[in-house]
């Protein structure tokens, strides 16, 4: 299938590692260039490498997705580079694991400000790039705690709901200008995220992180933790010509685990 984004320029958020680097592949696999956006600056030069093997160009920036000056020097260095910005994939990392007990103010200030307000920050300042042009895709990769939410997961619970619901509300503006805007919530993948999430688990249950991943994946029904190959496939999709009147909705690739009917 002839995706029809052979050209155009993606700005991807933590994508030196994890989902957001599977995301950067499918895409310069489809001939996109990429702007990868991590903290790890040796890891990102890593990853350019790999990705710029695959035949297109790639710009690597070291920053922090929480700050807002970083936010804007991001844009515009892809805008020096590129001279325009096409597809945004919002990916941050995840808030601090905990109970609603757990969490302190200082918890708080800093989930809402590396979730929400850098989603906001970037759909905001992107969009006049994708407005000039006509066409744009924003994909924002959230949780499946979108879907239902985790009792020990109580931040990311607040904080991803709330980019849903900003995608969901500005969705039909932004159609009518040739741009899309959806959300893709992940299940459990092998990532460094996951790994963590494992560890605090298995520390409260008292057993070993081999036995809380056996464990856990006995309820899942595909038995598995899936390979992140396969949430950038599905991203890359929502990003080409053919998904171009797909806007406003969140898609979950969790292996059927989520049992709501929406």
């Amino acid at each position: 299938m002839n995706l029809n984004i052979k050209g155009k320029t993606a700005i991807i958020g933590g994508s030196s590692k994890g989902l957001g680097k599977a995301c950067a592949v499918a895409l310069a696999r489809e001939g996109v260039n990429i702007v990868l956006l991590a903290r790890d600056e040796e890891q990102l030069l890593r990853t350019k490498k790999e990705i710029e093997a695959l035949g297109v160009e790639v710009l690597a920036l070291s920053g922090d997705m929480a700050s807002e000056g970083d936010n804007r020097r991001f844009i515009d260095e892809t805008i020096r580079k590129f001279g325009r910005i096409d597809i945004l994939v919002n990916n941050s990392g995840g808030p601090k694991p905990g109970t609603f007990r757990d969490i302190s103010d200082d918890d708080l200030d800093n989930a809402y400000h590396s979730v929400l307000k850098y989603n906001i920050r970037m759909i905001r300042g992107c969009l006049p790039h994708m407005e000039k042009n006509g066409w744009g895709r924003i994909i924002n990769i959230t949780s499946i705690t979108v879907k239902e939410p985790a009792p020990n997961m109580v931040l990311s619970n607040i904080f991803r709901a709330a980019v849903v619901s900003f995608a969901k509300t500005i969705s039909k503006e932004l159609i009518g200008k040739g741009i899309s805007i959806n959300n893709v919530a992940p299940g459990y993948f092998k990532t460094d995220r996951v790994t963590q999430l494992m560890k605090v688990r298995s520390e409260v249950e008292g057993i070993s992180m081999n036995e809380y991943e056996l464990k856990a994946i006995q309820d899942f029904p595909n038995r598995r933790y899936m390979d992140p190959q396969e949430l950038g496939d599905l991203v890359c999709y929502l990003c080409s010509e053919n998904a171009k009147s797909i806007t406003g909705t969140t898609i979950q690739v969790d292996g059927g685990l989520i049992s709501g009917i929406l």
